[in-house]
């Protein structure tokens, strides 16, 4: 996207920062997995190769993502917590950056760029969200397919057959429901929070491009009428 050089600068290195931290952050997660899965932690929790033996329950987490056993004297044991840090500070960086970013970008709403720039950033928004929405029904759980091979022990963990899988549209969930009243959400909360995180993208990239459209109206920069000129002008 073009620069904007409004009263706080530009906000390209920003952007650039948040791609970053971005990506930075889906290679911690995906390391994070991989560690937590080869970690075999439950097989050397059971022959007290770690912790203090005994009873013990085992939990995971997507995000992020980690293995843990928990023994009967509440002490634990985990694996991939080093990526899991790695990956906070990641998502820490990425929003410090994108706010920071936005608060330019309003900065620079002056600037005829700025519809451009707003467009841009609301058909970014509308993608991601629309992805996440579209990730249940095309993937995870597309209609009209078994229970048994939708909600399978190996990826819920329950030995139990679903008869029946609920689904919600917004934030798009799906959830296995066995007959002893078990229920297991195939898609992880935080999930959730990243759907209504770019819902809440597109609702301020919205806004601004409205804002910008209002102001300079929808004449690509460099060709300004004379009476938009003047309105620029005016308010610089």
């Amino acid at each position: 996207m073009p620069g904007i050089q409004g009263p706080r600068g530009s906000a390209n290195g920003l952007w650039a920062a948040f791609a970053l931290a971005a990506c930075a952050g889906a290679f911690a997660w995906l390391l994070g997995w991989l560690a937590a899965g080869v970690s075999e932690l439950d097989e050397r929790c059971a022959h007290g190769m770690v912790g203090p033996g005994g009873d013990f329950r085992v939990e995971r987490s997507s995000f992020p993502p980690g293995v843990r056993c928990v023994f009967a004297d509440g002490s634990t044991v985990s694996a991939g917590d080093f990526f899991g840090w790695v990956l906070w500070v990641c998502v820490v960086v990425a929003a410090a950056c994108a706010v920071l970013a936005l608060i330019r970008e309003f900065a620079g709403l002056r600037q005829e760029r700025a519809v451009v720039r707003f467009g841009v950033l609301a058909l970014v928004s509308l993608t991601v969200l629309a992805v996440l929405c579209a990730v249940v029904p095309t993937v995870l759980a597309p209609p009209g397919r078994d229970p048994l091979s939708t909600c399978p022990a190996f990826t819920t963990g329950v030995y139990e057959r679903a008869f029946e899988v609920r689904r919600a549209v917004f934030p798009a969930q799906a959830t296995c429901v066995y007959p002893s009243g078990v229920t297991h959400d195939l898609v992880p909360a935080w999930w959730g929070t990243m759907t209504w995180g770019a819902l809440g993208a597109v609702a301020i990239a919205l806004l601004g491009l409205v804002r910008a459209v209002r102001r300079h109206g929808w004449r690509p920069p460099g060709r300004r009428s004379p009476a938009a000129a003047a309105r620029s002008a005016r308010d610089t």
